[in-house]
């Protein structure tokens, strides 16, 4: 039954609970199981409710809630730690970025060539320029968050301070030698350009960048290897710093070396499992970390936002501004009034405790798939 389609389950109950049978599949498909894993979720249920003799409802309860719970029991460690980060690859990025820019050009472009004419020449070098430097500078910055969640601390500098200063000294090339000159570059040219782009990105390699085998409870015989790995792990997808990061394995260096001095036959991995379980065991005690992310992924764009707002004030207040000049102006001082209205101590406390509602959710889960 496990290797049957979810559907074809459902179709398998009593028509009375069959609406329990998709509300309890869709739950556990918005947790990310894959479908096998709810087929088999859906043929224990069923095998439950025939042996029974009860509704779904009286045996289960609510199908979500169920769902949820199941899925977090369902879950491997992998898929656990998979679901904490928002995007799985850097190609992806890449494909959103592309996506966005060639989105722009082709609306900036097409209302340009409306405005001045097809064939008029509006573009000039110090766009080129600041398009360059901003999209060179945005890729960058994303490139040294994804890898930094994925603890890859090194890498992530290297890729964001390097990606930054081409891009910059890109944009300064541009602008020396092309000055305000306009390019010779039709308008109808750009909104082709843009749409190239945007359907471009679909046409990437994508390949789904998988770490190596590096969790396996094989994979870390040295004591301190799966210290290290444990530390980069709550560091880089959790968010902790060195000396949290430390505080938290305190506890179980000290366990590991009384074991080693009773001279205990147990690897660490074995005590403690492997560094992806553990450290989804110590994601409940993440609460400063979410709330320092939580300000970061706020106050970042606020602060891209006030610097952009210190070349947009002169030509709002202009004699000779346009409509296009206010109406920018004011969805700017609306994006800071919300932003600084999300910013309340109410709103973070609510995201950090159902963040970490969630986060015990996974664990208790975890637990329950290891003893059944």
């Amino acid at each position: 039954m496990a290797s049957a389609e979810p559907n074809d389950i459902i179709e398998l109950y009593p028509e009375s609970d069959r609406q329990w049978a998709q509300d309890f599949n869709i739950a556990m498909w918005w947790k990310e199981l894959n479908d096998s894993q709810c087929a088999a979720e859906l043929g224990k249920a069923l095998d439950a409710i025939r042996d029974s003799g009860q509704s779904a409802e009286e045996l289960f309860g609510d199908p979500a809630e169920f769902g949820e719970a199941r899925a977090f029991a369902r879950l491997t460690p992998q898929q656990l730690a998979d679901s904490e980060m928002p995007i799985n690859s850097s190609l992806l990025l890449l494909a959103g970025l592309g996506l966005v820019v060639g989105l722009l050009c082709t609306g900036f472009g097409t209302w340009v060539a409306f405005r001045d004419g097809w064939m008029s020449n509006s573009w000039h070098f110090w766009q080129l320029a600041a398009l360059t430097a901003g999209t060179g500078i945005a890729l960058s910055g994303h490139l040294w968050w994804f890898y930094r969640l994925k603890g890859k601390f090194a890498r992530s500098w290297v890729l964001g301070l390097s990606g930054i200063a081409v891009s910059i000294a890109a944009a300064v090339l541009i602008a020396v030698f092309g000055g305000e000159e306009a390019m010779p570059l039709p308008n109808w040219l750009a909104p082709i350009l843009g749409i190239a782009l945007a359907v471009g990105v679909f046409w990437l390699p994508w390949n789904d960048e998988t770490e190596p085998v590096r969790g396996g409870a094989c994979a870390f015989t040295d004591p301190e290897a799966w210290f290290v790995e444990t530390t980069r792990l709550l560091r880089g997808r959790y968010g902790m710093r060195s000396r949290e990061a430390a505080s938290a394995l305190e506890p179980a260096r000290e366990h590991w070396s009384n074991m080693s001095m009773e001279g205990g036959g147990a690897s660490i991995a074995q005590e403690f499992g492997t560094p992806g379980e553990f450290a989804i065991g110590l994601s409940v005690n993440t609460g400063t970390a979410l709330k320092r992310r939580w300000l970061l992924r706020r106050l970042l764009p606020l602060a891209v936002v006030g610097l952009y707002s210190f070349s947009l004030v002169p030509e709002a207040i202009a004699p000779d501004r346009s409509g296009w000049d206010i109406f920018f102006a004011a969805c700017l001082l609306i994006f800071v009034a919300v932003t600084l209205y999300e910013l309340r101590p109410a709103n973070r406390a609510e995201y950090v405790e159902s963040k970490l509602d969630e986060r015990r959710a996974k664990v208790r889960g975890m637990e329950e798939g290891r003893d059944e």
